[in-house]
């Protein structure tokens, strides 16, 4: 490879880990919580499923992230690495505050900005950016409908349960655990691989004509290469996060934590089938509060959920500022 698509390669690689302190950590929450597996074991069953996402779902977020947003293919890895630089320095941020935000939405405001500095707004596309925002507010509305609704059906069968049913709900986790994993792999996982793919296209002339016909050639390496940086933040990082949702959000129950797996899993899978790049932070605490909420509107601690609110209201345009700054510098 040349010096600048090895940069870029470096960038990416602390891109996936730090947005796997925000997501790994997130995502083995409820499972810790509930005392359905150890940090340990959830990492585990997340990174099996998270391994079977990409093929099974294919590579439709990755595309979107390599040629909705800015004009990546046209505007060169100059302007993908102020991007990427932009989205670290927003998750370090929120990391440090031990608060879980959106992977997605640092690395869309961090393209826009890049783009916009770079090239001016003709750079970005408008209409994409708005596509991924609202399919984001949408999933995280569903979640949160979803986990309601689950937590209600639960409840239900549950009933007339004895003492075992607590149990008999941790042991359905290794099953929602891994399809929390799928969704994470078909989805969120997928902005690293198509960070990874155009940084291997660029370096290759045939790679570059593919780019430009709008094709991103996605070799396995970067797949597996993000799936062990998802590890690898989850057990570096990770538990910062799952300390803020699982044990100051809520006393998660079992039933909690199943009901707001399942509505997760499905609302990310569901996004990642059509293209749509959703946030597996978002969604899956919008389930868990709903699912909170559902037992008793009390149950979580709103000062912490708005606490959390307004870390995600600030990322994009914290992004947005970070990666026109980067761009700058990178020029």
């Amino acid at each position: 490879m040349g010096p600048l698509p090895v940069l870029l390669v470096a960038a990416v690689v602390v891109f996936g880990l730090v947005s796997s302190f925000n997501d790994g950590g997130n995502l083995v929450a409820s499972f810790v919580a509930a005392r359905a597996f150890s940090l340990a074991g959830a990492a585990v069953v997340l990174l099996v499923g998270a391994a079977v996402g990409p093929w099974l779902v294919g590579a439709a977020v990755a595309r979107t992230f390599a040629f909705a947003i800015v004009a990546l293919p046209r505007l060169g890895p100059g302007v993908c690495l102020a991007a990427v630089g932009g989205a670290v320095l927003t998750l370090l941020f929120s990391w440090w505050r031990g608060l879980p935000t959106s992977t997605s939405l640092a690395l869309v405001g961090a393209l826009a900005g890049a783009g916009l500095v770079r090239a001016g707004p003709s750079a970005v596309n408008w209409m994409g950016v708005w596509a991924v925002l609202g399919g984001m507010v949408a999933a995280l509305v569903l979640g949160a409908a979803a986990g309601w609704a689950v937590w209600g059906a639960v409840r239900a069968a549950l009933r007339h349960a004895g003492e075992r049913a607590d149990a008999a709900l941790r042991g359905l986790q290794a099953a929602t655990g891994l399809l929390q994993g799928l969704g994470y792999g078909g989805n969120s996982m997928e902005r690293t691989i198509g960070l990874l793919a155009l940084a291997a296209a660029w370096d290759s002339p045939a790679g570059r004509s593919a780019l430009l016909a709008g094709r991103l050639p996605v070799p396995a390496w970067a797949v597996w290469l993000s799936l062990l940086l998802f590890g690898a933040g989850m057990a570096l990082g990770g538990a910062r996060i799952a300390r803020t949702l699982g044990f100051r959000l809520f006393p998660v129950r079992a039933a909690d934590a199943l009901s707001a797996q399942i509505a997760a899993g499905l609302t990310v899978v569901a996004a990642a089938a059509v293209g749509i790049p959703v946030s597996s932070t978002q969604t899956a605490t919008a389930a868990l509060i709903a699912a909170g909420a559902a037992r008793r509107l009390s149950q979580p601690r709103w000062a912490i959920v708005r606490e959390m609110a307004r870390a995600w209201a600030i990322t994009l345009p914290l992004a947005l500022a970070l990666g026109g700054v980067l761009a700058v510098v990178a020029r």
